[in-house]
């Protein structure tokens, strides 16, 4: 927290918290969609330059993407004074892993309920968005100031 942050009425520091929060998620939104990309151009290019099995092209890809990920968090992100690489690692992969399950069973329970596959998709890709980024914020990527 900037000196200015410390003295300023609750309401002020309250709507920079918010900001910066936005800001946040609108770079974690562009992440997203910068990975989404190239995880399906990795999943092309792994099948057509190296010949391997779509399913092997898909898994490669999201590992590849993941760790590109973790350096987006870590450096575009959620900007400010870094904390230890390994331990932020430690919190990031694992946390992936819960993500995916996450949201595959929230997917199944959004289209259970909805109907419509196309909706649970998109609902499930923005709720896990907004998920990813609380835990990301709170728990991975703690930066003070």
């Amino acid at each position: 927290m900037t000196p200015t942050q410390r003295t300023a009425p609750a309401p002020q520091r309250r709507g920079t918290m918010l900001r910066s929060f936005a800001g946040e998620g609108l770079r974690m939104a562009l992440l997203s969609l910068a990975s989404l990309a190239l995880g399906y151009l990795l999943t092309l290019a792994y099948r057509a330059w190296f010949g391997i099995p779509s399913e092997a092209a898909f898994g490669y890809a999201v590992l590849t993407c993941s760790v590109v990920n973790f350096f987006g968090c870590r450096h575009y992100v959620f900007r400010g004074r870094k904390g230890p690489l390994w331990q932020e690692a430690a919190k990031f992969f694992p946390s992936v892993l819960a993500f995916r399950a996450i949201e595959v069973v929230l997917f199944a329970c959004i289209n259970a309920w909805l109907g419509n596959h196309h909706i649970a998709y998109f609902a499930t890709a923005g709720l896990s968005l907004l998920g990813k980024l609380v835990v990301s914020r709170i728990f991975i990527f703690k930066r003070p100031g």
